[in-house]
């Protein structure tokens, strides 16, 4: 049972074999298969193709930039030019990703597809909130600064942290303290 504040120092950073970006590694959950789910943001520094992973199951959104191109995973491509608006596809469809005008970061959640199903919001705090934990909850602020309180134990987050909470009932209490404050919700389930 442990709710885990996690800052942009803790993440684990890691350069693209074919040096178009870097991902930073948010969270993650791994069993004796290998991962159950990973939540990363990358930074996008140019065109070019996505990593495969195959049977799982990813939601991917813009964070900063003017935005990017997914080719291969419709027809027409998929155009994502506005922050927070999340799209999914299948991780082993082939993409390739042109940027639209200079570098972008984007955020990630992977889930593997046989067994772990999750889902992501994204939700304005303008009045206090009340969230229901999974079993896997995950609080990452996009903008603003949020208070958050658990039963007896109080956090700030701010923009660019998150909140793990593994193995919590309950529901999770927030308020803005600074505004616009928008975060995202992911409920592993």
């Amino acid at each position: 049972m442990a709710l885990q504040l996690i800052s942009p120092s803790q993440w684990q950073t890691q350069a693209w074999k074919n040096g178009g970006g870097i991902t930073h590694q948010l969270a993650r959950s791994d069993d004796d298969i290998g991962m159950r789910w990973r939540v990363s943001i990358a930074e996008v520094a140019s065109d070019g193709a996505f990593s495969r992973f195959e049977q799982t199951d990813r939601i991917i959104m813009l964070l900063q930039g003017k935005g990017f191109c997914l080719h291969g995973a419709e027809e027409p491509p998929i155009v994502l030019d506005k922050a927070l608006l999340p799209f999914a596809f299948a991780g082993e469809t082939a993409i390739d990703c042109t940027l639209i005008a200079g570098p972008v970061r984007d955020f990630n959640l992977m889930t593997r597809r046989a067994d772990v199903k999750a889902s992501l919001q994204v939700l304005p705090v303008a009045e206090p909130l009340s969230l229901v934990l999974a079993q896997e909850s995950l609080v990452y602020l996009a903008s603003g600064q949020l208070q958050l309180s658990f039963k007896e134990q109080s956090y700030q987050l701010d923009a660019g942290q998150s909140l793990l909470c593994t193995d919590e009932v309950g529901e999770l209490q927030m308020k803005a303290s600074v505004e616009p404050c928008q975060l995202v919700w992911i409920r592993i389930l």
